[in-house]
């Protein structure tokens, strides 16, 4: 099982199988995302927006396929009483229109309801305001399989998972930085339906 980091992946769909492996074998999943909500939590539409962004050549029904396979990638992480799935989100994500507004109201209702039916889910928001931090560089996801870590990194062109261990420790580093400047899980919440409440009151007055 702890091969499942270094198994070969060359096209884009062999990466996405790659990646599914890992976290259907995961027991610990450590997701940073700064311009998104991350894939694990992300709805149908929002989904849909967020891969035709960036992919607009993708065939549409390859979108479909990928965007209703993100709505049960939580679901296969690993076994639920065996597994701790922690998300941080940037708090600008919360009113970035991935979709339009109606789809980022529903996307945050999805968050709501996985947080309050998921229990090994926690999500934290990095509030406005922080200081520099090494999230800026880039979106990251820590995976834990087999108590082997593994690090999946993604770019407009590329998508790599490493179990390096310099490279895990240096996103191991920065996750540990990350957490200490987000919210806790209940300010995180209400953070959520604050940004919730305004998608709201401006859908109903536009």
């Amino acid at each position: 099982m702890t091969a499942i980091f270094d198994l070969p992946a060359e096209t884009l769909g062999e990466h996405v199988d790659r990646l599914a492996a890992v976290e259907a074998a995961a027991d610990t999943v450590q997701a940073w995302q700064p311009m998104l909500v991350p894939g694990l939590l992300q709805s149908y539409s929002y989904a849909a927006a967020a891969i035709h962004a960036g992919a607009p050549a993708l065939p549409l029904p390859v979108v479909d396929e990928r965007a209703a396979a993100r709505t049960t990638r939580i679901d296969r992480v690993g076994r639920p009483g065996a597994r701790r799935i922690t998300a941080v989100i940037d708090q600008s994500a919360l009113y970035r229109p991935v979709g339009g507004v109606d789809t980022l109201a529903d996307q945050l209702d999805r968050i709501l309801a996985l947080d309050a039916l998921q229990p090994t889910l926690t999500v934290r928001v990095l509030p406005r305001g922080m200081d520099d931090h090494p999230g800026l560089l880039g979106a990251f996801t820590l995976y834990r399989v087999a108590g082997r870590w593994g690090v999946f990194t993604e770019s407009l062109t590329a998508s790599q998972i490493s179990a390096r261990p310099v490279d895990v420790a240096a996103y191991a580093s920065a996750w540990d930085r990350l957490l200490g400047l987000a919210l806790p899980p209940r300010e995180s919440v209400e953070l959520i339906e604050e940004a919730r409440g305004t998608l709201c009151r401006r859908t109903k007055t536009a």
